[in-house]
């Protein structure tokens, strides 16, 4: 059995955050062990407020599970401040930490704001480039490269692969799923290449929450089993289009996935 190491924020929902990251890694067969980064009051509805974990004891935890179950790959979700991003970088250097698969969490859908500009700088300027791949949602990619994405035009997606290369980031997921269309493309650029996988949409992602999570936690975990970046993005899109269509209804907001 693969180990997937999930750092990330606790949802007391449960519609995302560290404990879907949990489930869909479950689903497809692995094993999550978890570090939390920070809690929040969360519902379905919207975050309400987030406090970040003491980086000292954040650190503890982190290395004890590392140095115990020694992942085969890593999600990376809600950090929430600039101290505990240092940590997790200082770990991934120290123990050579592979399949590094991140989704910078910058802002809710509701509008909370979970980093302050000089914790944005940091994971652009050094954070980011440690990671194997990154999976930003439309508004965290035009921050992460300081431009507008209207659509996925080769101009666009070769300004951006450009933009990588400069800042040292290896390789960057844009998911489609809030593009008009019959059709949810998703993009995989590395800093050589450029390969677009489409398939039926199976539902809208505009009113479901989790989706960034649950994606980002399948990445990781096909990683961990040994598929190659781009079998990785075509198994996880199945398994999230799959979620999206069986979404549900548990509170008073957005529908939730349930792996």
């Amino acid at each position: 059995m693969r180990k997937v190491l999930i750092i990330a924020g606790f949802d007391p929902s449960c519609g995302a955050g560290i404990v879907l990251d949990t489930k869909v890694v479950r689903a497809l067969g692995e094993f999550a062990a978890s570090v939390i980064t920070c809690l929040t009051v969360q519902t379905t509805e919207r975050v309400y407020d987030a406090k970040t974990i003491d980086p000292d004891f954040f650190e503890y935890q982190l290395q004890r599970i590392i140095e115990d179950i020694e992942p085969d790959s890593v999600k990376i979700g809600l950090l929430g401040s600039e101290e505990i991003a240092k940590v997790v970088l200082r770990n991934i250097r120290r123990y050579n930490l592979k399949n590094i698969v991140c989704d910078p969490v910058l802002k809710s859908t509701s509008g909370f704001e979970f980093g302050e500009d000089r914790f944005v700088e940091f994971l652009k300027s050094e954070f980011l480039k440690v990671c194997s791949v990154i999976t930003p949602n439309k508004t965290e990619a035009e921050v992460i490269f300081d431009m507008k994405i209207e659509n996925f035009g080769e101009d666009i997606l070769n300004s951006i692969q450009q933009k990588m290369n400069k800042m040292g980031i290896k390789s960057c997921v844009l998911k489609g799923g809030h593009v008009d269309g019959y059709l949810a493309e998703d993009v995989l650029i590395t800093q050589t290449e450029i390969y677009r996988v489409s398939a039926k949409k199976k539902g809208s992602t505009d009113n479901i929450h989790g989706t960034g999570c649950a994606f980002s936690s399948a990445f990781a975990t096909f990683l961990a089993k040994g598929y190659n970046m781009y079998d990785t993005l075509k198994q996880t899109k199945d398994f999230v289009s799959n979620l999206i269509h069986n979404s549900i209804k548990i509170g008073k907001g957005r529908l939730v996935l349930n792996p």
